[in-house]
């Protein structure tokens, strides 16, 4: 990744805007070193039936804490990662997921990232370390 400017990651899963099959997720800031978008699962993003699989989640949750580096002109690679699953995310409900740079250290930055459902609940939600390039 060294020299790519961000807008070469076109075809990213989670964000690239060319990627047929990605999320095309959409952050912007809410906050101080804190980010948000919002995403609507469809049928085919389910494990269980009109449940969001759980690896998809997990996806959407290392963006939110990676685009909080990014937007910061930050290049770093999730180190860590751990996420706990609180409720079944439905397919066909929007969510908003939301990443924050906890601690910034030398070369590490310590992260955090939850999905909402509408009502505000917490359906899932990860902390992670990445490691500064």
């Amino acid at each position: 990744m060294e020299g790519k400017n961000m807008e070469d990651l076109n075809m990213c899963f989670a964000c690239g805007k060319d990627n047929p099959i990605g999320f095309k997720l959409v952050f912007r800031e809410v906050g101080e070193n804190k980010v948000m978008a919002i995403f609507t699962p469809e049928e085919f993003h389910q494990g269980y039936p009109e449940v969001m699989h759980g690896g998809l989640i997990t996806t959407l949750l290392d963006e939110a804490m990676a685009k909080v580096i990014n937007f910061r002109g930050i290049q770093a690679v999730t180190a860590t990662l751990e996420v706990k699953f609180r409720n079944p995310v439905p397919i066909g409900r929007e969510l908003k997921i939301f990443g924050e740079l906890v601690e910034e250290k030398k070369r590490r930055c310590g992260m955090k990232a939850w999905v909402e459902d509408e009502e505000g609940n917490i359906l899932a939600e990860a902390s992670a370390v990445f490691i500064k390039l």
